[in-house]
């Protein structure tokens, strides 16, 4: 199956497929995980982090492949990523109504934070969700993804060039992965038009990266569990 994976992706497909799709496994199989962690004796608090190491692992394995990654945002556009980080957490924590995905109070149960391993694993996930997750996302739906739904050869698409059908159907399916569904449509919307409007991925990786780290310390501050 392994083989017959590595002949139907390109080694520039697999670098940006892999690892979100490792991440995404990983995340399905956590109830099996957390009960084999269980059987063992163990804390479930790890599985959180066993996810986050394998994206680390292959992201590294990947790492020459990343060309996307080897231009640096200019100062002025850094703070376009920051300020737009913090459009899309504002429009993350707004208050949709069950059709759109919006959470009821109480869906989700508090992490403990009762000793200094509850805080370790609470500073693994913060630390996973804010670093790593917008990397193998961004990686994965816009320079992969919303390009390869502009033409076959993706490598060759410059982000400027993309359509507004790549733009939307990949922001779309990107909606589809979250609960929040329609904040999630919207932050998309707002990372495709960093990328195509800077040609840069680190600009909507810098934007990721702040709305899951000020999304992640809300959630500590405010006890809406139900976020993360």
């Amino acid at each position: 199956m392994f083989l017959q994976l590595q002949s139907l992706f390109t080694l520039h497909e697999r670098a940006r497929i892999y690892p979100f799709i490792g991440f995404i496994l990983l995340l399905a199989c956590e109830p099996l995980l957390a009960s084999a962690l269980t059987w063992l004796g163990l804390s479930t608090q790890p599985t959180y982090l066993l996810r986050t190491l394998a994206a680390i692992a292959l992201l590294l394995y990947y790492r020459r492949d990343y060309i996307e990654l080897s231009v640096a945002p200019g100062f002025n556009q850094g703070v376009i990523a920051i300020l737009s980080g913090l459009l899309v957490f504002a429009i993350w924590i707004l208050p949709y109504p069950e059709w759109m995905g919006g959470y009821v109070a109480g869906d989700s149960k508090a992490m403990p934070m009762a000793d200094a391993a509850d805080i370790f694993w609470l500073i693994c996930r913060w630390s996973g969700s804010a670093l790593v997750v917008p990397v193998i996302e961004e990686l994965f739906w816009r320079a992969y993804l919303m390009r390869r739904l502009q033409q076959p050869e993706f490598m060759a698409v410059s982000p400027a060039h993309v359509g507004t059908y790549a733009v939307v159907v990949s922001s779309v399916l990107f909606a589809i992965e979250h609960q929040l569904w329609f904040a999630g449509l919207l932050a998309g919307l707002v990372y495709a038009w960093l990328y195509r409007r800077f040609q840069v991925l680190w600009i909507p990786v810098l934007a990721h990266m702040v709305t899951n780290a000020v999304l992640g310390a809300w959630v500590l501050a405010s006890g809406q569990w139900q976020y993360w």
